[in-house]
């Protein structure tokens, strides 16, 4: 067993995981910047499925990041619940507002680019997906044009679950069996990825890993891992699969369920599997304990969600605006920009995290 503390054995792997966020925040940016004509270059359908895995990648860090946090508020879920929910909420909740007032100025140039119907009762849609109910039993609803969020509606029961699970025994069963009716099929099939985020935070807490050598790079043993995994004949053949499986669920629960990023769940529950391994690995470094990212990238990885989940109403505004037909340099200096925008509209909107936390520990 090793001799470290406990804390010290996850500080190099979340200067790993710090790296991940930014890539994997701006893969989903590049694809919805070629989805939006804003990128000069066209990938072939590549960025849509490497974005898909990027997010899976982001239930398996979440899973490990709030399993830490989690243990810091042992045998207190409220303040557990309360410290994740201030998290999304001093985000998600402007960052809707924001949404719908872009999209209405988008609307008034090319009203095409922007799905109508969801703006006739914006006033309903607002604390229904402030509640993150867009991707429970119901049809999965997108809030205005913010592709990106359906992810929210996954990480926020997924901590609604893990609260659930730290009540005292005698409540913990029926708690849990709540939150899990409460979820719905889509949430189900994706949990088990977030789950092995959970796991790997529990073995390397265990400890006794065995030492990989400092030049065993982490990154560089996932992408391996990645690649390798989705050129293999399995992976198209699990996609494939997932979504057969999900056109039965379909049709034998309710014809009006879309299980839509759910349905590839056999080919992502691999995907999860790899970047499980890539975190353990991670902490298996030897001589790593010490390691820091530069300022900026760790900066960037705090603002990683905020890129993730303003980026889309930026990008189809600056698209509807005619940024589409610029040049390819013009249009790439318009993705940096929205990057740039995203960092610093994730700065404000953040300053509200302790207000949020304060109001819901006097909630509840």
């Amino acid at each position: 067993m090793s001799s470290d503390p406990p804390a010290s054995r996850h500080a190099p792997t979340f200067v790993v995981l710090d790296r991940w966020r930014v890539v994997l925040a701006l893969v989903v940016v590049a694809l919805h910047a070629e989805s939006t004509g804003l990128l000069p270059w066209d990938s072939g359908g590549a960025l849509r499925r490497l974005a898909h895995d990027a997010v899976i990648g982001f239930f398996v860090i979440s899973g490990y990041s709030v399993m830490h946090s989690a243990h810091g508020h042992a045998g207190h879920p409220q303040a557990f619940l309360a410290a994740r929910m201030s998290r999304l909420w001093s985000l998600a909740v402007p960052g809707l507002l924001l949404t719908l007032a872009l999209d209405q100025l988008g609307r008034s140039v090319r009203p095409a680019l922007y799905p109508g119907w969801t703006y006739e009762r914006w006033w309903l849609h607002l604390p229904f997906h402030a509640l993150f109910l867009g991707e429970t039993w119901l049809r999965s609803y997108v809030p205005f044009s913010n592709l990106p969020y359906w992810s929210l509606g996954y990480e926020a029961w997924y901590y609604v679950l893990l609260a659930a699970a730290m009540t005292p025994p005698g409540r913990r069963g029926a708690a849990v069996g709540i939150v899990l009716l409460a979820m719905g099929p889509r949430i189900w099939l994706l949990l088990p990825c977030w789950l092995l985020g959970v796991r790997a935070w529990q073995r390397v807490q265990r400890g006794g890993l065995p030492a990989l050598p400092r030049v065993a790079w982490p990154s560089v043993l996932l992408a391996i891992g990645y690649f390798a995994w989705i050129s293999t004949p399995l992976y198209p053949a699990l996609r494939a699969a997932g979504e057969h499986a999900s056109m039965w669920v379909v049709a034998s629960i309710d014809p009006e369920l879309r299980l839509k990023e759910s349905r590839w769940f056999l080919a992502d529950w691999i995907t999860a599997v790899v970047f499980a391994g890539a975190v353990i690995a991670a902490a298996s470094r030897r001589g790593a304990a010490h390691a820091r990212n530069p300022r900026w990238v760790e900066a960037l990885a705090f603002h990683s969600f905020g890129i993730y989940l303003l980026h889309y109403p930026l990008l189809l505004l600056a698209a509807a605006l005619g940024g589409a037909e610029l040049s390819g340099a013009a249009r790439m200096l318009i993705v940096c920009a929205v990057v740039a925008a995203c960092v610093a509209l994730s700065a404000a909107f953040s300053r509200s995290r302790r207000l949020w936390s304060d109001l819901l520990l006097r909630r509840w």
